[in-house]
């Protein structure tokens, strides 16, 4: 199956293009797409790009100070890059992120206090906007704190079933070393709720995002063979 990781590389991660690429083809990865707020400035990805038997696709993390640099480098930055990921920090750029088709990827928080509404359930619905879920919680919170995290989960899990919504599973690799096997990352979303199957298409839709962002659109529904 066609296993698909988004990380972060050098220098806004701890390891190179290379190494997390060849990492993740050790774990069993088909392919990582390096989604850095930067990635011009990605060391050597030309080289990460050589190696045989994994996908290494640049994507990009947006960022920007208000809603309308927001939506004005959404919409540059789409026509550059074939994966766009916006990490939710705000309720403002939630809302932004949602209501934007160009948008692939929304990162939303497990938050008790911030969870995934039904307004921007909806928005991510008619726009095509995929939810993301950080299991790296999972790892590194331990007591009465993963415990609410897990609840958060659960609750955002709970609506994006009901909204037909992909959801995404990720470590958020940062260095080679964060990084889990498909297998593990499955077994960790099934622990947090999720169902195998919902777990293994997590891992896949990335891959497949990709494949449909890389296909020459001409219009909404229209492509040009």
């Amino acid at each position: 199956m066609s296993f698909y990781e988004c990380v972060n590389a050098f220098p806004e991660g701890g390891a190179s293009a290379s190494r997390m690429a060849l990492t993740a083809k050790a774990l069993g990865y088909q392919g990582i797409i390096i989604c850095n707020c930067e990635p011009g400035r990605i060391f050597m990805p030309q080289a990460a790009g050589m190696i045989k038997g994994i996908e290494v696709a640049v994507g990009v993390e947006v960022t920007a100070p208000g809603s309308k640099a927001l939506k004005s480098r959404i919409s540059a930055l789409r026509a550059r890059y074939p994966f766009l990921v916006v990490r939710a920090a705000t309720e403002e750029t939630i809302r932004v992120a949602s209501e934007d088709p160009n948008v692939d990827l929304l990162m939303h928080p497990c938050e008790v206090r911030r969870p995934l509404g039904i307004a921007t359930a909806r928005a991510a619905k008619l726009n095509q906007v995929s939810i993301g879920f950080d299991l790296s919680p999972l790892v590194h919170l331990r007591g009465r704190a993963r415990s609410r995290w897990l609840e958060a989960l659960r609750r955002n899990l709970q609506l994006v079933r009901k909204f037909e919504l992909h959801p995404v599973i990720t470590a958020s690799a940062r260095t080679h070393l964060d990084l889990r096997s498909p297998r593990d990352l499955a077994a960790m979303a099934e622990v947090a709720g999720f169902e195998p199957d919902e777990a293994e298409e997590a891992l896949r839709w990335p891959g497949m995002l990709l494949a449909l962002n890389r296909r020459n659109w001409v219009g909404p529904g229209v492509e040009l063979l």
